[in-house]
């Protein structure tokens, strides 16, 4: 280096510390309080320095001083910067969930589970169900007959509330409640026992002890230690399959498909009196009822058989064979000769037969669905996992009887005393672990949960009553194509992304078979694929599709990331989207120590790099490993460089900033999608087992973070589970990583999922968003700069 040089450089320095060491002044005043955050920018429009994030101010004159360092402590070396405030008084409304019965939006009414109803008992005047595997929420629920849209509070003991057991089907006597574990986190199964009146834990005389998971000094967790149950199995192949109970004799049946058998107990104590072997259908529900009278129902393949002497020497007294495929059975409480069976397969309709077989009637269209998508409630639907069905059914002595209607994610009530006019008067349905939700632009009627469609009055909020209607399950007549792991209503499964396109045709985006696939919604009949995306290239994100029909994705080198798109070209004579065939760069940012470019983390689905009003890139690193500086920027479009960036590593504070792991060890996820709609912009941070470093919990973040496209934060909003809350706070939320910004009319709302803690789809409304005011002021470094 010449002397030259080093001379340069030293004035550069000399020039840099004075401008550091000479405060640069600024002024302002505000016609109302308002919250505010205020940054300083180069002639540019490039980002130094965030002065300050979400600070409530009272209205009239406020000043103050930049020392001349940028966000990273430099010192800035521009002659002359502009100072920008915006100010806003931005509110943001939980208004409730769509998909959920239940007459309230919030507290311990709601119905709400991780997974639909797996059975159901009649205990008085108040219906119990279980829901199986519940993410250390309780697996046992109720309502009155008389008022099923409010869920019964606490209507079992706390026992239920853990997540090493499953409790997936249940039974009834007069003064018990016979449960059985299928697994949950554990892989012991078996059945226990509760008292109806007290509502406690109860024992088999002879039942054995077993304990699911142990402290490391070899103690029993508490929780987890049970001190008397039977059928004990720790072949995850065994687990129980059926539950039934004599109301007025000593058996309790259990069924176990694993090893073609149903185990007869005496109730009381346990002890084991004899077994029935015949085959079974394996990894099913139900399979097993008993009459009033005390005879024993079986499902064995494709026959329904009835066993007579339980206690003494059974004994098979019928055999029906005119079913299609019976996937449950139960007995009248009151009709010792009549029998109620859900019969899958090719009929999916649930017939009413007495003891020789002979049909008394039916619930359901023949076929159900069939290949029509559309829903009714004469249209019943048992699909479940991996080709399984699935469902429970609750006779009642009043001539009704409840149906859990599965794939359609509701539990129907049946009324059957009208002849031919067999019709449902009532329903409980709510929305079971959801991960993929999204809405419709162009048509925000209608939102999605899975493959469910929802039907909604967009227009007023979603509160106080059930403002929507189920009018189609995208899973029926579902491809052969798409028919994978995830081809259920619930989890992962169904569409991404739908939007209605300058055709006036619905085109959405899903995963099946690890493959992004897109699809058509038609107007009647199944889905229809459109193109099944191959693997992407290296160094590139997965397909996202935007509201216009664009394709994008990112692309990463060595030391740069590139957004591009695939725009929509038209249409081709089928009326499929045509894109072009070389896709544009949008941006190309550098890839930096703490700069936010995506860096490969989980983010729910396709990672999304959408475009403000003005033309901004938007950039979101959803990391919480491996990144301790910025987690949200933005480029010019056809920029080189950032921006801006923002939303800095740190403690979850309420003004943007986004946890790391660095910080919480717990945190497992942060971020998911990143949104804009004009200048504003959002992302979900879901952080999932992050630890709320107010209370120490461990749960789940479930937070949004709004930014404008300045770069400046605007707020953030969203309940986390680590605080004190009632038992469904409203806005609480688990693993909300799909969130969709729609705008409806002059209202901006937000839509995301929900794992279980309200059962539906939340939506938020953003008040105010359209009022958010700027004030600039330019002028020379040393200088009082007055912004208007």
């Amino acid at each position: 280096m010449t002397w030259r040089s080093l001379v340069a450089m030293a004035g550069l320095l000399a020039a840099s510390l004075a401008a550091a060491q000479t405060p640069t002044r600024w002024s302002f005043s505000l016609p109302t309080s308002a919250v505010t955050s205020a940054g300083v920018y180069s002639h540019q429009d490039k980002l130094l320095r965030t002065l300050w994030r979400a600070e409530s101010l009272a209205a009239g004159p406020h000043n103050g001083a930049w020392n001349g360092l940028d966000d990273l402590g430099r010192p800035a070396t521009e002659a002359g910067y502009e100072f920008r405030v915006i100010h806003h008084q931005i509110r943001y409304v939980w208004e409730g969930v769509y998909g959920n019965s239940s007459a309230d939006i919030g507290g311990p009414t709601v119905h709400k589970a991780y997974l639909p109803p797996t059975s159901l008992v009649l205990d008085g005047e108040r219906v119990i169900y279980a829901t199986g595997y519940n993410e250390a929420q309780s697996a046992l629920h109720a309502f009155a007959v008389a008022t099923p849209h409010y869920a019964l509070p606490k209507p079992l003991p706390a026992s239920s509330i853990e997540p090493f057991v499953s409790y997936s089907m249940i039974a009834a006597d007069a003064t018990r409640l016979y449960w059985a574990n299928t697994g949950g986190m554990s892989r012991s199964s078996f059945v226990g026992v509760l008292e109806l009146q007290t509502a406690r834990a109860a024992q088999f005389s002879a039942g054995v002890a077993v304990c699911l998971a142990r402290r490391p000094n070899g103690q029993c967790y508490e929780p987890q230690d049970y001190k008397s149950v039977i059928s004990l199995e720790t072949d995850e192949a065994l687990v129980p399959t059926g539950l039934a109970v004599q109301r007025n004799g000593r058996v309790l049946a259990v069924s176990h498909a694993g090893v073609g058998q149903v185990r007869l107990f005496d109730k009381t104590s346990g002890v084991l009196l004899n077994r029935i072997q015949l085959p079974l259908a394996a990894k099913v529900l139900n399979q097993i009822a008993i009459t009033p009278g005390g005879d024993l129902w079986v499902i064995s393949g494709r026959k329904l058989l009835r066993y007579t002497r339980l206690d003494d020497t059974p004994t098979l007294a019928a055999s029906i064979d005119t079913l299609v495929q019976p996937v449950a059975v139960a007995a009248h409480p009151t009709r010792d000769d009549e029998v109620w069976v859900a019969d899958g397969g090719t009929s999916q309709q649930i017939k009413r037969l007495n003891r020789s077989g002979r049909t008394l009637g039916a619930i359901g269209r023949a076929g159900g669905h069939r290949q029509d998508p559309a829903v009714g409630f004469d249209r019943l639907c048992f699909q479940g996992r991996e080709g399984r069905e699935q469902t429970a059914l609750l006779p009642m002595a009043n001539n009704t009887i409840w149906v859990v209607d599965h794939c359609n994610n509701r539990t129907l009530r049946f009324r059957t005393d009208a002849g031919d006019d067999v019709h449902s008067d009532a329903q409980v349905a709510y929305l079971p672990g959801v991960y993929a939700s999204t809405v419709d632009h162009a048509n925000p009627r209608r939102v999605f949960a899975n493959f469910l469609e929802l039907d909604t009055e967009p227009d007023v909020p979603a509160h106080p009553g059930p403002r929507w209607k189920l009018v189609r399950n995208w899973l029926v007549g579902l491809p052969a194509a798409l028919v994978d792991r995830r081809a259920f209503n619930g989890l992962l499964g169904g569409l991404q992304t739908v939007e209605t396109l300058s055709n006036n045709r619905t085109y959405g985006m899903l995963t099946a078979h690890d493959r992004q696939v897109m699809v058509e919604l038609p107007a009647a009949g199944p889905l229809r694929v459109v193109k099944m995306f191959g693997q992407p290239l290296p160094g590139a994100t997965p397909v996202s599709m935007y509201e216009n029909g664009n394709l994008g994705y990112a692309l990463s080198g060595p030391s740069t990331q590139s957004v591009m798109r695939l725009p929509l070209t038209g249409f081709d004579s089928t009326g499929d989207p045509v894109w072009a065939t070389e896709p544009l760069v949008l941006a190309r940012v550098p890839k930096q120590a703490g700069s936010p470019h995506y860096r490969g983390a989980f983010a729910g689905f396709a990672p999304r790099f959408p475009v403000t009003g003005s033309g901004k890139v938007v950039f979101f690193d959803q990391s919480v490993i491996g990144n301790e500086g910025f987690h949200l920027g933005a480029a010019a479009m056809g920029g080189t460089d950032w921006l801006w960036q923002a939303s800095p590593s740190g403690p979850l504070d309420g003004k943007g900033s986004f946890q790391t792991k660095a910080i919480d060890g717990s945190t497992h996820y942060g971020g998911n999608a990143v949104l804009t709609h004009g200048r504003h912009i959002i992302y979900g941070y879901h952080g999932e087992f992050h630890k709320d470093l107010q209370t120490l919990r461990v749960g789940q973040a479930n937070q949004f973070m709004h930014f404008d496209e300045s770069g400046l934060f605007i707020g953030q909003f969203g309940q986390p589970s680590t605080r004190p809350y009632p038992a469904t706070q409203p806005g609480l939320s688990g693993n909300a990583f799909s969130p969709t910004l729609v705008r409806i009319g002059e209202r901006l709302y937000l839509y995301h999922n929900d794992e279980s803690s309200h059962g539906g789809v939340h939506r938020w409304r953003i008040e105010g968003w359209n009022q958010l005011q700027e004030l600039r002021g330019a002028g020379k470094t040393g200088s009082t700069i007055v912004l208007r």
